[in-house]
């Protein structure tokens, strides 16, 4: 009722702002930093509010902090954004992201990830190796208005340079500890007066960190390459075309899982190989019409992934149960927006949006020899022991493979619009409004099987043992469709340029969907059920498909100039209330995963930033975040009120100082310094909380002299060798651990001219 009341408001609103007005005060899109005086470029085809008075928390990252920090991919943005937080899933495979408490690891994205206003649609593409960036946007809380389902705990949106406008080429040769290595080279220039081409490539390879008990060889070596073009062309004074393309490829180790034992993480030790491999190849291509009244952008996207991972899933010198996965992934979109391009205080905004993900996955468990002897085996020795006239059953495979296939195409569409109008009754006050009406639908179908051969002697005097074949099939399809209403509502104002106060209320939405990791364990139930029928059962739809989560959203924050040109800072207040929340449990067996998600759940705290300049050489930065997310209810019939939401830290924390200098007539031309402190904590791991993981920092460094075109670099990261968790996982009942990554240290050398 509370949505539907706010989308009535948000439509009223809209539709009030449409009165014409006296022109609004002029906005560029550029936004100072005060990153040592550093100017980016800042720009939406959806926003209707001034790229440096959004009414939400942003933060910005510039070519020089990206570089300074090393932040070379998503997982890099871990702690340094407040309330953000990426654990270590321990391969490219999926990036979990939590945002203010809100996050889950098992089922579809709760931030989305766009670059150059393309979506990236699926987890196991998000983490690919940045290049030529221009700068980083992270906008914290719910978008579901302008960007939709995936929006629900913010968005990423990295923007590349453009070679109308950035024209250079650099090269860059890192090497360090752990047998890293890597290079990346980029290069810009004008084709013609109105024509520009860039182009980026890079290799990233390392020996890995973990060495696993067993083998006694490093669990999670890696190997990446890939490339990016990028063609831009000023075809009119009035349009404009961008098409970019890219591809990357991942060889790593993967899943370097230690048992957790006494509050301690082991190293690993397991017999069969954990890896994986995948290939991303996509492309984008932007169409943007500007007159002196409108801003026409359309966007068309397309996005390949194939990948493969293989996995010990008891994490142990046993062969009892292995996975293979594999995914072939195809997604398209499409998005037409057009909005205002005036000086008046009315502004608006509409858009199209619709997409097609089409997923293929073959996914095989198997049971090993040693898994068939202490389960499988047991259990039909066990029946024999209780029942002396049953039959003796013998399982005379060496291994039992339970192969599966599911298509699960996903697609969507939507409509939205967004109205702003400035100076609203008294100057400096403005109000906000939108609504989305979105629509998904995803299906299911499935084809999973499993099967033995067994020995069966049955308990009379003479009679030979026979053979038997015992198996079982699961096929099927099913389908569910969601509609959903996203409203915002937000009010701001605006005291001076450099100083505004604003609150933000906003409905947040997860599609829900189905969970194929359940089948390993459905279809070992169904053979059970073949042989001796339960009371109740199997519904398979009942068992892999979740419902939507939802969230209504309430944000008060300023930000503005604390002593002008030195200090600035920002601070918001948040108040999240989650129904239906998604959580990843394990199932009995412990070959899989599964989702829970009928629970409640608040979420609340705040996010804040300053950012000093102390001098023309000196600027510190910090940012920090505190969430208090907490269950409020039972989940499957156990009270979990009160309990933290699982891989999502109480804190956050980002201490940063640059110094950065040019000398003329001196030895050397520049000098940049860069020191940075990051904490996360404390993570509950785990529903029951536990299994934690406390406050933990880690530091990092970097220092550059240039002369000329040369740049020679010394950098290290984890300079403590803090020894922390990054992530947890559960398999056959036992806890598992990753460690964090340890010291590292290196060296760039690089070229531009």
């Amino acid at each position: 009722m509370k949505k539907v009341l706010l989308a009535l408001l948000c439509v009223y609103g809209g539709l009030q702002l449409a009165r014409s007005e006296e022109n609004r005060k002029n906005d560029t899109d550029t936004l100072r930093l005060h990153t040592l005086d550093e100017v980016v470029i800042v720009s939406s085809n959806k926003e209707t509010n001034a790229a440096k008075a959004l009414p939400s928390s942003v933060s910005v990252l510039s070519p020089s902090q990206i570089e300074g920090m090393k932040v070379m991919s998503v997982r890099d943005l871990s702690s340094v954004i407040p309330n953000f937080y990426i654990p270590d899933y321990g391969s490219k495979m999926t990036t979990p992201v939590y945002v203010r408490g809100v996050g889950e690891r098992s089922t579809g994205q709760t931030i989305g990830l766009y670059v150059d206003n393309m979506p990236y649609l699926d987890k196991s593409t998000f983490d690919f190796e940045f290049m030529d960036i221009q700068r980083i946007e992270v906008l914290r809380g719910p978008q579901g208005t302008l960007y939709g389902r995936n929006a629900m705990g913010g968005i990423i949106h990295l923007y590349t340079n453009s070679p109308l406008d950035y024209q250079r080429t650099k090269i860059t040769l890192t090497a360090g500890n752990y047998g890293m290595l890597r290079l990346n080279g980029t290069t810009s220039n004008k084709l013609s007066r109105n024509v520009g081409l860039s182009l980026s490539g890079y290799y990233d390879g390392n020996e890995g960190y973990t060495t696993n008990d067993f083998t006694k060889r490093k669990d999670d070596k890696l190997k990446s390459a890939g490339g990016r073009l990028r063609m831009d062309w000023d075809m009119t004074d009035q349009w404009t075309a961008r098409l970019m393309a890219n591809y990357d490829y991942a060889d790593q180790g993967a899943y370097p899982y230690g048992s957790y034992d006494n509050g301690k993480p082991g190293n690993p030790n397991y017999n069969d190989p954990g890896k994986y491999t995948r290939q991303v190849v996509g492309a984008n291509f932007n169409l943007n019409f500007t007159n002196p009244a409108i801003l026409f952008q359309s966007t068309t996207g397309w996005q390949y992934l194939a990948d493969e991972m293989r996995m010990d899933l008891d994490y142990t010198p046993l062969s009892m149960f292995t996975m293979h996965h594999k995914q072939y992934l195809n997604s398209w979109s499409e998005e037409l927006t057009v909005k205002s391009n005036t000086d008046n205080n009315y502004q608006w905004s509409f858009g199209v949006y619709g997409f097609y993900n089409d997923l293929l996955t073959n996914m095989a468990t198997t049971m090993g020899k040693d898994g068939i002897d202490m389960i499988m085996q047991q259990m039909f020795d066990q029946i024999s022991a209780n029942n002396p006239r049953a039959p003796k059953m013998t399982v005379l495979n060496d291994n039992i493979p339970m192969p599966g296939r599911f298509k699960t195409p996903t697609s969507g569409g939507a409509i939205f619009h967004q109205s702003t109008y400035n100076n609203l009754f008294t100057e400096g006050l403005s109000v906000t409004a939108g609504v989305r009406l979105d629509y998904e639908k995803t299906k299911l179908d499935y084809y999973n099987t499993v099967g033995m051969d067994l020995e069966v002697a049955l308990p009379i005097p003479n009679v030979p043992p026979m053979t038997t074949r015992a198996d079982t099939t699961l096929q099927g399809a099913e389908s569910v469709s969601f509609t959903e209403i996203l409203p915002k509502l937000a009010l701001k104002y605006e005291f001076d340029d450099s100083n505004y106060l604003y609150f933000t209320v906003a409905s947040g939405y997860k599609a829900g969907g189905f969970n194929i990791q359940m089948f390993s364990d459905l279809v070992q139930q169904a053979l059970s059920e073949k042989y001796a029928p339960a009371e109740q059962p199997m519904n398979v739809r009942d068992a892999v498909s979740y419902d939507p989560e939802y969230s209504l959203n309430y944000e008060l924050g300023w930000k503005g100039a604390l002593v002008k040109d030195v200090l600035f800072g920002e601070i918001s207040a948040f108040y999240i209330d989650v129904r239906d929340i998604q959580l990843t449990g394990f199932v009995n067996s412990g070959q899989g995963r599964m989702v829970i998600n009928k629970g409640k759940a608040v979420s609340k705290g705040v996010d804040m930033s300053l950012s000093a300049r102390l001098s023309d050489y000196v600027n510190v930065n910090a940012n920090y975040g505190f969430t208090h997310a907490t269950l409020q209810s039972k989940i499957n019939d156990i009270d979990y009120s009160g309990k933290f939401i699982p891989y999502a830290p109480q804190h956050t924390l980002s201490l940063t100082a640059m110094y950065r200098k040019s000398f003329r007539d001196s030895f050397i031309d520049r000098i940049n310094l860069q020191a940075q402190y990051n904490a996360a904590g404390k993570i509950y791991w785990n529903i029951e909380n536990s299994i934690s993981q406390k406050l933990y920092g880690t530091l990092n460094a970097k220092a550059s002299i240039g002369k000329g075109i040369f740049d020679l670099a010394l950098w290290t990261k984890n300079a403590l060798n803090e020894d922390y968790s990054a992530f947890y996982f559960e398999s056959l009942g036992k806890p598992l651990i990753q460690k964090g990554k340890p010291f590292r240290i290196g060296i760039d050398l690089s070229v531009s001219f």
